[in-house]
């Protein structure tokens, strides 16, 4: 029997999408909530599935091939009705990504020669979060002071230049190697900038949701330290400037 729904007659199989509600968080992703009537007979067959595509499902006039059903709720009303939610994630338009969100996290004794404070950065991508674990590398130029060869060296991620057209804060000074023998000892230290310190990561329909934080990296033989573990800027600006920038 078909039921009745404010002088719209709702037959097997039919739904009457009653509201659409849009919010979006700081980093561009898009939830859109669609509320539904049905009839709880069809609650099986009309439920949808999480994945499944907004263009397949929805009833609105606009559809979106890039949202995809994330959860589903069911809540019987009287009349043999029942309320279903459906909530979509990913992007409501058909190309490109949304601008990442960047902020600065205090952290006592992160800065080396910038702020105390590490970058954290927030971001939709499409691109395999694996590519963001692998980290990278150094090469030092060795070969052009009389070695055999360059000195290539694992490394963090570095910072990149920018994510999602976004420009990213540039490094506090230039990454540098920088070493010397003094009075027989060797002596050297490596900055390295920002890098990855830590990666968190949600799968939210066809996208990652992504938050990274970069925090400057310093290395160096123990005299560039202080007893307490500090960074001894005396010692680090006495070697020459006349390093190996990467």
């Amino acid at each position: 029997m078909p039921a009745s729904l404010i002088n719209t007659t709702l037959n097997a199989g039919g739904k009457i999408l009653r509201k659409t509600t849009r919010s979006t968080s700081d980093d561009g992703l898009v939830v859109l909530v669609e509320n539904y009537t049905i009839r709880q007979a069809d609650i099986g067959s009309l439920e949808p599935n999480a994945g499944t595509t907004h263009s397949s499902f929805s009833s609105a006039t606009t559809k979106y091939t890039r949202m995809l059903v994330e959860t589903t709720a069911v809540n019987p009303i009287d009349g043999d009705l029942a309320d279903l939610v459906v909530n979509y994630v990913g992007l409501d338009y058909a190309t490109g990504l949304p601008a990442a969100y960047i902020t600065a996290v205090g952290q006592p004794g992160a800065g080396v020669f910038g702020a105390d404070a590490s970058v954290v950065v927030r971001y939709i991508t499409a691109q395999p979060v694996f590519d963001l674990l692998k980290g990278a590398s150094i090469t030092l130029n060795f070969a052009t002071v009389g070695f055999t060869a360059d000195l290539t060296l694992p490394s963090k991620r570095f910072i990149p230049a920018s994510i999602n057209g976004t420009t990213m804060p540039p490094n506090p000074r230039a990454k540098e190697y920088r070493a010397i023998i003094d009075g027989g000892v060797f002596r050297e230290w490596l900055y390295a900038g920002y890098v990855q310190t830590s990666i968190s990561f949600q799968r939210r329909g066809s996208f990652n949701q992504i938050e990274e934080q970069f925090t400057e990296f310093f290395t160096g033989s123990s005299d560039m330290f202080t007893a307490s573990g500090a960074i001894n800027l005396a010692q680090v600006n006495r070697i020459a400037s006349t390093g190996f920038f990467f």
